[in-house]
């Protein structure tokens, strides 16, 4: 496809992706916007290339971006009506830092509204509908970045993950999707949901892409490749019922085991059911935070200066005027409860891991194949990482016409061994 020819010029790519865009994204809604700079930028690419400038290492890249995420000159909508206008004061940092490093923003990508949900539906844009399954979601938050790339409208996409948010659109879109470590990389500019949990990372169609632009936006890979054999602990348990998910699981795994990891199936979680009950962060810490950054983050005038008067407004899905009510009620105080839950379930991690002499944990990214436009069951094994804080990388691992992701969790320090092993399942 020419979007990814490293010969093409940088604005024939873009030209590649932009034709795309304009002959098919009326199926999709993957596309909120395009970035009117965008043609500017590549022109200036291909110059630099043929002053023999030296070239960043996403030179010429075209990247989608997810709209809740800072680009100077362009709405940070969060997916809602309310912010179709809203203007943002800068560009995030890690935009900043896309761009330095040669990226093509092609333009911002449709989601789940304010990030709520693991489908991806919106107010601004609809519903983001798979290219596989096209009555289907295309899974959330980040459902249109992930669109985008499996539809060569971007060579790759950044998406935000809170609790799965580019892990399940990855999975769904037979891409591969990274949650870095909580902490990792800078969250200013990009709306909250839960600051205690939100990442920022990417959804690419290789491995390699995915380390590529993760390093980009100022991730650290510690170490070199992995040395000793790895030992990976399969969570047996969050395997689902569904024969296409546990068959790219088995698949996966032997390929893990012809490469040389030691696999440990089954690998229990004591007391996984208890460590997960009770509030969820995003109910605990949204409305303090995305009131916070309505005030601060836009240019006068060109969105709401509260939570509450978006909610006056109702300019924003319906279903959702309930949710953001019981979201305004809670206390803030009530976080120090639901961290310290997750503190609790880290310590248990770790030590049963400890027992077991364990890496890292295996485990499909979604239990389901999602049907229809609902919220699909992804089970409770993608809360892991944003519990723990934890990187987490998911990668196809089904049939082509079927995508399955596969899920890779290790403590932090060891994402050079989640590339290595998410290389492993990709050469299956």
């Amino acid at each position: 496809m020419l979007p990814d020819r490293p010969t093409a010029s940088v604005e024939a790519r873009l030209d590649a992706c932009l034709d795309l865009i304009a002959t098919e994204d009326h199926r999709w809604n993957a596309m909120l916007a395009l970035n009117p700079r965008a043609r500017m930028a590549a022109r200036e690419a291909d110059a630099a290339r043929g002053r023999r400038t030296p070239a960043g290492s996403l030179h010429g890249m075209v990247l989608a971006i997810k709209d809740n995420i800072d680009i100077s000159g362009m709405a940070t909508s969060s997916g809602c009506l309310a912010l179709e206008a809203a203007m943002p004061l800068t560009n995030a940092t890690v935009i900043d830092r896309l761009i330095a490093a040669g990226a093509i923003i092609v333009g911002k990508t449709n989601l789940s509204e304010f990030s709520f949900e693991v489908r991806s539906r919106s107010s601004l844009g609809g519903d983001v509908l798979s290219p596989f399954f096209p009555a289907t979601t295309a899974g959330g938050s980040s459902g249109g970045s992930g669109v985008a790339v499996a539809r060569g409208f971007a060579t790759a996409a950044i998406g935000t993950d809170t609790g799965g948010s580019v892990r399940v659109p990855a999975a769904c879109n037979g891409l591969v999707g990274l949650r870095p470590a909580h902490g990792i990389l800078p969250l200013d500019g990009v709306a909250p949901l839960a600051p205690s949990t939100d990442t920022i990372g990417p959804i690419a169609r290789t491995v390699e892409d995915a380390r590529r632009i993760y390093l980009a936006m100022g991730g650290r890979i510690a170490g070199g490749e992995s040395r000793e054999p790895p030992r990976i602990g399969v969570l047996r348990a969050a395997f689902g019922t569904d024969p296409r998910v546990i068959a790219a699981c088995e698949r996966a795994l032997r390929k893990l085991a012809d490469g040389g990891a030691e696999i440990v199936d089954p690998f229990v979680i004591p007391d996984i059911a208890q460590l997960l009950a009770g509030p969820h962060i995003v109910d605990v810490e949204f409305a303090a935070a995305f009131g916070a950054y309505l005030a601060r983050n836009f240019v006068t005038g060109t969105a709401p200066q509260s939570l509450a008067a978006l909610l006056e407004g109702g300019r924003f899905l319906p279903e959702y005027r309930p949710v953001i009510l019981n979201r305004l009620s809670r206390d803030v105080e009530e976080a120090r409860a639901v961290l310290a839950a997750h503190r609790r379930l880290t310590d248990t991690l770790v030590r049963a891991m400890a027992e077991r002499r364990l890496d890292g944990l295996f485990h499909p990214t979604l239990r389901v194949i999602p049907e229809g436009l609902g919220n699909p069951s992804v089970g409770w094994a993608p809360e892991l990482a944003p519990r723990t804080g934890w990187p987490a990388i998911s990668v196809p691992a089904g049939a082509q016409s079927c995508p399955v992701g596969v899920e890779l969790l290790a403590p932090t320090g060891r994402e050079q061994m989640l590339f290595d092993l998410a290389r492993i399942i990709e050469q299956a």
